[in-house]
C-alpha cells in the first residue's frame, strides 16, 4: 500500500483543527448573497497574499486535488448537518445552493485531473484558481454559491431542471417496470467492460445528474409546508453523505481502483 507522507498528513490534519474551530462561528455571519463588493475585494487581496507568504511546500499540498477536496467539503458538510437539523429553511436553501455551484463547476471539470497529469503546465495554477473558487462558493462574507443562483441558476437553469427532473423520475419508473435481473446482469457486465477512467465518470454522473436536478427544484419551492422542508432536508442529507462517500472513493481508487468491482460497490452505496 501506498505510504503517506509525513508533511501531508500534517498539513492535512491542521487543516481539519482549524476547520473544527471556525465552523461554530462560521453561522454566526450573516450571509451577504454575493452583494458585498468589499468583500470580493477583500477576498482577493487575502488570496494574493496567500500565494505571496505561505511557503511553496505547504502550497503544494493545499493546491492540489486533496486540498480542493478538503475545503470543498469538511466545512460544508458539518454545516449542511447543522442545517438539516435546525428549524428554519434559510440555512438549509444557502447550503443547497453550495452543492449546487460546487457539484456542478466539479462535476464540469472532472476531466482537469487527467489534462494536469499529461500536461502539467497547462494545469499549473488549476488547482490555486480551484482552491479559491470554492472557498468563494463557501464562505459567507463573500456568497458566490448565492450569487450565482440568483444571476445564473434560477433564472436560467432552474426551468430546464424541472423539466429534465419530470422526466428522469419517468426513466426511472420505467426502467424499474421493464428491465428485470437479466437486463441488470448485463448492464453490469458492459459497466465492467469500460476503462477505468470511463466507470469513474459513470458513477460520478450517477451520483450527481438527477440530484442536482432534484435540488434545484427543492431550493426553487417557494412553499414552508412540511413536504418541502422535508424534502430540503432530504437533499442537504444525501449531498453531505455522497460527498463523504465520494472523498472515501476518490482516496481508495488510488490504491484498489483498478479492481473491476470497485465502481459498482460505490454506484451501488
Amino acid at each position: 500500500m501506498k505510504e503517506i507522507p509525513a508533511d501531508k498528513i500534517l498539513v492535512y490534519g491542521l487543516a481539519v483543527l482549524i476547520t473544527v474551530a471556525v465552523a461554530p462561528f462560521m453561522s454566526r455571519f450573516k450571509r451577504t448573497r454575493g452583494r458585498s463588493i468589499v468583500a470580493h475585494v477583500v477576498f482577493v487581496v487575502s488570496a494574493i497574499l496567500m500565494l505571496v507568504f505561505i511557503p511553496e511546500w505547504v502550497q503544494d499540498e493545499i493546491f492540489s486535488p486533496g486540498g480542493v477536496l478538503l475545503i470543498g467539503s469538511a466545512l460544508p458538510i458539518y454545516e449542511s448537518i447543522v442545517a438539516a437539523c435546525s428549524i428554519g429553511a434559510s440555512d438549509d436553501i444557502a447550503w443547497l445552493q453550495f452543492w449546487l455551484a460546487s457539484g456542478s463547476f466539479s462535476f464540469a471539470t472532472e476531466f482537469m485531473d487527467e489534462i494536469t497529469a499529461y500536461l502539467p503546465e497547462a494545469g499549473e495554477h488549476w488547482y490555486e484558481f480551484e482552491f479559491f473558487l470554492v472557498a468563494w462558493f463557501m464562505l459567507p462574507f463573500t456568497d458566490g454559491s448565492s450569487l450565482i443562483y440568483d444571476l445564473v441558476t434560477e433564472p436560467h437553469i432552474t426551468p430546464i431542471a424541472k423539466t429534465l427532473k419530470a422526466k428522469m423520475e419517468g426513466w426511472v419508473q420505467v426502467l424499474l417496470t421493464m428491465v428485470n435481473t437479466a437486463y441488470l446482469w448485463m448492464m453490469w457486465f458492459v459497466f465492467l467492460r469500460l476503462p477505468e477512467q470511463q466507470r469513474r465518470f459513470v458513477t460520478v454522473a450517477l451520483g450527481t445528474a438527477y440530484p442536482m436536478a432534484a435540488t434545484m427544484v427543492a431550493v426553487a419551492t417557494t412553499k414552508n409546508d412540511v413536504a418541502s422542508v422535508q424534502e430540503q432536508n432530504f437533499w442537504l442529507t444525501y449531498w453531505a453523505s455522497y460527498t463523504v462517500l465520494f472523498v472515501a472513493m476518490d482516496y481508495l481508487e488510488n490504491f484498489v481502483g483498478h479492481i473491476p468491482g470497485f465502481y459498482s460497490l460505490c454506484c451501488v452505496a
